[in-house]
């Protein structure tokens, strides 16, 4: 089904196109690095030489990358080629991320910071945005919802791809943020707002993910999140999503924080695209 929304519609655009740079045009599947933190957290283990990075994780097999607009003017021949990486650009900034010792805030905002015209001439294939539940004030949630939805449409009449990142992060939700039910219900929001593809928490456990992909009717790409605290915690993570019915990820600490960013590159990439057990994942990367 989610293929046939995708791939299969009568009439070739732009989008689709597009999209076919980032997910597996047959399985829909896709190992996306998000390496847009140093628009968010500044400088971090692992982003201080964006470009030796990204050709890094390049080779290794990345099919997609998630930059900001700075990154992606910088390091262009990373993006330049046949069999080269797709490019997903981030539309917006938030200060939710920084801790207070950084000059964050509990709840944060968030702001576009480009367009989807900007997207285009910079030759991304899709766009991604955040989608904030739960705010203490719903009209900030109301405002960012229209905020999504104008984007989208944007990318409708663009052919630009549409990914929006849902999360349920306001002072309503409280400590318990990864609540299959508050993912699943950002998850519904934004493809009724019109995603084409979906970068979501992981709930912790296949079982209650799976209800995170029947909220959905579009493809799901787990968010990495914090580096895990074991090689196997994050394997897991990747492998109960695939379980559930998610379509890959987008992992950033957890691949370039690694100890060996290209082996783990590579091994995500197989479990994704080649269903490599865990096990045998952490046998290649011993």
């Amino acid at each position: 089904m989610l293929m046939s929304t995708i791939f299969n519609n009568p009439t070739p655009s732009g989008k689709m196109i597009r999209l076919g740079r980032i997910l597996h045009p047959h399985t829909g599947r896709s190992a996306v690095v998000a390496f847009d933190h140093g628009l968010h957290l500044g400088v971090i283990p692992g982003v201080s030489s964006p470009g030796h990075t990204l050709e890094q994780l390049a080779e290794a097999g990345a099919d997609a990358f998630l930059v900001s607009p700075g990154v992606a003017r910088a390091f262009t021949s990373v993006f330049v080629g046949r069999g080269a990486p797709g490019l997903i650009l981030r539309l917006d900034w938030t200060n939710l991320w920084r801790g207070g010792d950084l000059l964050g805030s509990e709840e944060g905002r968030d702001t576009l910071i480009a367009t989807v015209e900007d997207a285009a001439r910079l030759g991304a294939d899709a766009v991604l945005v955040y989608l904030f539940v739960g705010y203490e004030d719903p009209a900030v949630e109301a405002q960012q919802v229209g905020q999504v939805a104008h984007l989208a449409q944007a990318c409708e009449q663009m052919g630009m791809g549409c990914i929006i990142e849902p999360m349920a992060r306001g002072i309503r939700v409280g400590v318990d943020i990864y609540q299959a039910k508050y993912i699943a219900l950002g998850a519904r929001i934004a493809c009724e707002l019109g995603a084409d593809i979906l970068k979501t928490d992981y709930s912790g456990d296949s079982e209650s993910f799976a209800q995170v992909v029947e909220s959905a009717f579009r493809p799901i790409l787990i968010a990495g999140g914090p580096k895990t605290a074991t090689l196997q915690a994050a394997l897991e993570m990747v492998s109960g999503a695939l379980a559930a019915g998610a379509q890959g990820m987008f992992i950033g600490r957890n691949v370039f924080q690694a100890t060996d960013p290209r082996r783990m590159m590579s091994v995500l990439r197989a479990m994704i695209h080649h269903n490599l057990s865990v096990s045998d994942a952490l046998q290649q990367l011993e």
